[in-house]
């Protein structure tokens, strides 16, 4: 009797999980929308114009910034923003914006990689991607 009750909760087991993971229920919901999320996000060494270009709109940004808003970014512990810049020939043709990272603490490029979305961000919204710690999209 306890061997059919065992096979019985065993298969009733391997269906459930089997059922979560065919409609993205539970821990594995999350690594689908992290693996959706990985191949949104394209990134290639920026040129030296888009450097230059987004240490100026970072410049702008960071002078517009008011320090209620810098305070309400630190209690959020957002150490990053996303920085507009140009396109560069590497760029996708899918790409519709080009960013790079920049540090809210030190205002200065976290890395040397421009980063590519397929959709537009919305300026001051909070994302999250993949690799990368939380984000405010600033400009």
């Amino acid at each position: 009797m306890r061997g059919g009750i065992i096979k019985f909760a065993a298969a009733i087991v391997c269906i459930a999980l089997g059922m979560s993971f065919a409609f993205a229920l539970g821990p594995e919901h999350t690594n689908l929308r992290v693996i959706q999320t990985q191949t949104m996000l394209i990134r290639h060494k920026a040129t030296e114009e888009q450097r230059r270009v987004a240490e100026n709109n970072a410049k702008i940004f960071f002078s517009q910034l008011k320090p209620e808003k810098k305070q309400e970014l630190k209690k959020k512990k957002v150490r990053a923003v996303l920085i507009r810049t140009t396109r560069s020939r590497e760029t996708s043709p899918a790409a519709r914006e080009v960013r790079m990272r920049y540090s809210v603490e030190g205002e200065s490029l976290i890395d040397d990689y421009a980063y590519e979305f397929e959709t537009p961000l919305q300026a001051g919204t909070i994302t999250k991607l993949t690799g990368i710690d939380s984000e405010y999209v600033g400009m």
